[in-house]
């Protein structure tokens, strides 16, 4: 799929999933994230509301990128340090539509379409781009520790 980059001086642990797009492969992916945040320093809380945005963006690539099919490949790369995790999903699919990303207000009676909200809600920073090797949903969260 990718390549892989020199890590910075300051990562702790990266783990890389190669996935196929389906749903059957997320609840090991959330585990995996589980762990990985708690182990590197958050809380069980802030653990659950990181896996739930991890999930909900695989599931938009599942979903929206592939259009269900359960053939595509989706690769992620989590890389945390003591003091921030970043998370990186590459799929070859549609690119999203940046017109209709957390297009859905908040308190709609309607069902669903609310992953985009939680992500930034959860996330400190996230983007998508677009180029030649797919498209690339990137999530940030920083680690804030008590003093």
């Amino acid at each position: 799929m990718s390549t892989p980059e020199a890590a910075p001086a300051d990562f702790s642990i990266r783990v890389t999933f190669e996935m196929l797009s389906q749903a059957r492969f997320l609840p090991i992916v959330r585990a995996t994230v589980a762990q990985l945040v708690v182990t590197v320093g958050w809380s069980e809380s802030e653990a659950r509301c990181i896996t739930m945005a991890v999930d909900e963006a695989l599931a938009n690539v599942i979903r929206h990128a592939y259009h269900g099919r359960t053939d595509a490949r989706i690769e992620m790369h989590c890389r945390a340090s003591e003091d921030q995790l970043e998370i990186r999903i590459r799929d070859t699919g549609d690119a999203p539509d940046r017109s209709r990303i957390c297009a859905r207000e908040v308190g709609c009676d309607r069902i669903g379409g609310l992953g985009t909200h939680i992500i930034k809600e959860v996330m400190d920073a996230v983007s998508y781009e677009s180029d030649k090797d797919g498209n690339w949903f990137t999530a940030i969260k920083r680690l804030r520790r008590e003093v």
